[in-house]
């Protein structure tokens, strides 16, 4: 089992934004964005998303299906105006 952890640091002022958007996205059926964490300390602004996969392959495949989803592409324009900067971690479930 792993954890794709996605942190996105977001524009100033734009942290309760960003999370709607990631909220809408749990709606699909690819199970994106299970854990929502939002900056308690750190820099501000940061939001941390959490989504767990069997395994590599798993994550790519969902990945794949949610890079094909009509509604994806305006989504993630929403993001862009959003965000500064981002990374993606991968952890093993032990």
């Amino acid at each position: 089992m792993i954890l794709v952890r996605d942190t996105l640091q977001a524009k100033y002022g734009k942290g309760g934004e960003l999370v709607a958007l990631f909220k809408e996205a749990r709606k699909w059926p690819q199970k994106y964005a299970q854990r929502i964490l939002t900056d308690a300390s750190g820099q501000f602004f940061t939001v941390v998303v959490e989504t767990e996969a069997e395994s590599l392959a798993d994550w790519e495949k969902r990945f794949n299906a949610i890079l094909a989803l009509p509604e994806f592409r305006d989504w993630f324009s929403g993001t862009m105006m959003l965000v500064d900067t981002g990374r993606r971690d991968f952890y093993n479930i032990e």
